[in-house]
């Protein structure tokens, strides 16, 4: 089942968010534990109106990655100079979670991008509960729950074959400025019946617009930067699924 990243147009009873995507920074701090480990990665986020994304990867070792709408991507390592060069549509800028709200796109979540159709829209308990379903058979969830407290979304329930809920996401401290963004989002997949792997990702230090100031905004993969073939990864690693 694939996972979902994370990651709208709508009238909001909010401060107003602009129909292009803005200029930002932001720092992140995700958290993962699961299996009997926990791990710690810390990075920083530019994002360029034209989709161009600049994330500095401070922990667990120092990179960084640029990536655009289409999923071009670099990933460069200043400790040898060298850059891995790939192309995927799954990492696309507009994947990353500060994109899709900078862009106002979370009235969706970007689910029809991925087959899903709306299907059901409640209220329940004062929540808009909206209800997606695959238009066809797929490896994806058989359902997805998108919650919305007063049009901001603060929860998705993805579901599988038998009904079960195998996937929660918690959008949570909202900051509304410029962007309506949750500086707080809290993943729990369920791997088994007794078992999860739960994702704190904490975000600070946002700054949206003219004031969003960084030479990271413009970086470059030096010229002389050595090509190299992308590792392989060495233990199975939790790439979000829709």
């Amino acid at each position: 089942m694939k996972r979902f990243i994370p990651t709208l147009l709508l009238a909001l009873l909010v401060p107003a968010v602009a129909t292009a995507q803005q200029r930002l920074s932001v720092d992140v701090q995700t958290v993962t534990v699961g299996g009997g480990k926990k791990v710690t990665a810390t990075k920083s986020l530019y994002l360029n109106p034209d989709g161009r994304l600049v994330s500095e990867v401070h922990r667990p070792r120092h990179l960084i990655t640029l990536t655009n709408s289409l999923g071009e991507m670099r990933i460069y390592n200043p400790a040898d100079n060298s850059v891995v060069v790939a192309d995927d549509k799954e990492v696309a800028s507009s994947k990353e979670v500060v994109a899709m709200f900078a862009s106002g796109r979370y009235v969706d979540m970007d689910l029809p991008l991925y087959g899903y159709t709306q299907r059901d829209v409640r209220q329940s308990d004062g929540l808009t509960v909206k209800t997606y379903e695959p238009k066809a058979k797929t490896k994806g969830a058989a359902k997805v729950e998108l919650v919305f407290d007063r049009h901001l979304p603060v929860c998705m329930v993805y579901y599988g074959p038998k009904g079960d809920a195998v996937r929660k996401v918690y959008f949570s401290r909202y900051e509304l400025g410029r962007i309506p963004m949750p500086m707080r989002i809290t993943e729990v997949e369920y791997i088994s019946p007794t078992d999860s792997v739960v994702t704190l990702s904490t975000y600070t230090n946002l700054v949206v617009g003219a004031e969003a100031q960084s030479e990271m905004f413009d970086f470059k993969v030096p010229a002389d930067a050595v090509k190299v073939a992308p590792e392989k990864p060495t233990m199975p690693t939790n790439k979000k699924r829709r």
